[in-house]
């Protein structure tokens, strides 16, 4: 037991990770099938759309080059609590855009949150020293942002069909509030420890 650790049972903390990771992995598999819908119904060629995709996958590579690092510095709580909300205002401005060039400004917008993986596993691996356990828990994590066992593709098809592209934007918007409730209320803040250096493999 390392001094200064938070005694936050390993199920809350896990609630609130697992949420911020199912709202991220949304943004990616959701939208899947929905493409020819969004090209349709923003009468915009599925080229532009395709660069919507685009937008939203380099930003999350660009950002995963620093945010974990701030973490680190600022508190990674309060850093996936931040990629959470810009994320949540990315979605809402994607539901509600007029035009493709907004909807790319949006999706650009919720690729803020691509290290959101990264910091949930530092933050697991602050609060669990058992190796075993940590590697457990770090294989659902991981599971889940391999995408939710085709559910979100499925739903994502299903909601586009029946009410629009809209539609899912406004679905990965809720699961964002939801997921930024859960880490403010169920994870604990954490920095970097001295003497006990990420690695990767807990």
């Amino acid at each position: 037991m390392n001094a200064g650790k938070s005694q936050v049972p390993v199920v809350s903390l896990m609630t609130a990770l697992l949420a911020a990771c199912v709202a991220f992995q949304l943004n990616a598999s959701m939208l899947s099938p929905v493409l020819v819908t969004m090209a349709k119904e923003l009468r915009a060629s599925e080229a532009a759309v395709g660069l919507s995709q685009t937008a939203f996958f380099t930003a999350a590579a660009l950002f995963s080059l620093f945010l974990p690092r701030l973490g680190d510095m600022l508190g990674r709580r309060r850093v996936l609590l931040g990629m959470l909300l810009v994320m949540l205002a990315g979605s809402v401005l994607a539901a509600l855009a007029p035009s493709i060039t907004v909807l790319q400004l949006a999706r650009l917008v919720q690729g803020v949150s691509g290290p959101v993986v990264p910091v949930c596993l530092l933050m697991l691996y602050h609060e669990v020293n058992e190796p075993r356990r940590y590697g457990l828990l770090m294989g659902v994590i991981t599971a889940v942002n391999g995408g939710i066992a085709g559910i979100d593709a499925i739903a994502g098809g299903w909601l586009a069909t029946q009410y629009g592209f809209r539609a899912v934007f406004w679905c990965i918007a809720v699961v964002a509030a939801l997921a930024c409730l859960l880490v403010a209320w169920l994870a604990p803040e954490s920095r970097h420890r001295h003497g006990r250096a990420w690695t990767g493999r807990g």
